[in-house]
């Protein structure tokens, strides 16, 4: 027996949604009375979605795509912040606060006298 289309797109969206256990909360969110079994037998294409099942998910799939077209700006424009930041500075030197440098010794090892 061949599986709906319609189906195949209910699989999709309850992967999608409902990662950890997809009939459970696909039935949960959906109200259905007979709860994992029924949604189980939506996903699998024994049985036909109700039409107010398929819109539910609908709208849940809108929701979480506005929810993470929002987070993926909001992450471009962190990107962006960072990109355009100097480097952090690295190791343990001490800043000093009249040049703003760093006050490693930059002359080097001293020369022995003897040589």
């Amino acid at each position: 027996m061949r599986r709906h289309d319609s189906a195949d797109l209910l699989n999709r969206a309850a992967r999608a949604l409902f990662m950890g256990c997809p009939s459970a909360l696909l039935a949960l969110h959906c109200g259905v009375p007979a709860a994992k079994s029924t949604a189980r037998s939506w996903r699998q294409g024994h049985r036909r979605a109700p039409l107010p099942v398929l819109r539910r998910i609908h709208r849940l799939l809108q929701e979480r795509a506005a929810e993470c077209y929002d987070l993926w700006r909001l992450l471009g424009i962190e990107i962006a912040k960072r990109e355009g930041e100097p480097p952090r500075r690295r190791g343990f030197f001490v800043i000093d606060p009249i040049t703003g440098q760093n006050r490693q010794n930059r002359r080097g090892r001293p020369r022995r006298d003897g040589d």
